[in-house]
């Protein structure tokens, strides 16, 4: 069977982002602020948050193939080929170091991450410090991450993993995430889990910009 190539213009690959200036030049206007969703999935965030702003580059970090080339079919069919929105087919650990560091993301989009319950796929989590360290250094001043689960026990390992980055403010008061509050845009988990009762939680943290020294 013949492999398809990217899904142009939606579709960026490691070799753009390698060979053809990094992950900014692949946008129309590579001076945006840079929004980096981790894990879109079939979800309408991504798509909705670039319509809706167009002041910023919305750039969307997958490790299905399938799924990247369903949303950028499905981009073209809804929003047509707008200039701010991009995907890559690749694990946010793949991309977060090599290309987006340092200082160059605006704000972290991580919603639903599997929290991978039990104890032997605990090496599978998204949220360790390491990783957690990456997202930091690839922060600019002032940038942000914000999250979303609907799992207690991950909130909490998520809390404690943030403590143990230097350098990451955690937003929010004791015990570091608080109920999400329904907003204009629910995603597909979201909303899933609203309908099936489960408490949704919300969680921030942001990367302190220097402080100015007098001369």
């Amino acid at each position: 069977m013949k492999r398809l190539g990217p899904f142009r213009p939606f579709e960026i690959t490691w070799e753009d982002c390698l060979l053809g200036g990094g992950v900014a030049a692949q946008f129309e206007d590579p001076s945006l602020p840079l929004h980096v969703e981790i894990g879109p999935g079939d979800d309408s965030f991504l798509m909705d948050s670039a319509g809706a702003d167009p002041d910023a580059n919305w750039l969307g970090l997958e490790y299905s193939r399938k799924r990247v080339r369903r949303y950028a079919r499905r981009v073209e069919r809804e929003l047509g080929r707008p200039g701010n929105l991009r995907l890559l087919w690749r694990p946010a650990i793949d991309v977060v170091g090599p290309f987006l560091s340092p200082g160059k993301v605006a704000v972290y989009h991580i919603y639903f991450p599997d929290p991978w319950p039990k104890a032997h796929h605990a090496r599978y989590r998204l949220m360790e410090p390491a990783f957690a360290a990456a997202l930091r250094d690839s922060l600019v001043p002032g940038g942000q991450i914000q999250m979303a689960t609907d799992s207690a026990e991950y909130a909490e390992e998520i809390v404690a993993v943030m403590a143990e980055v230097p350098g990451l403010v955690n937003d929010l008061d004791a015990p570091g995430y608080e109920l999400r509050d329904e907003g204009t845009h629910v995603t597909a988990f979201e909303q899933r889990w609203r309908e099936a009762g489960r408490q949704i939680l919300a969680l921030q943290f942001h990367k302190p910009a220097p402080e100015a020294t007098g001369g």
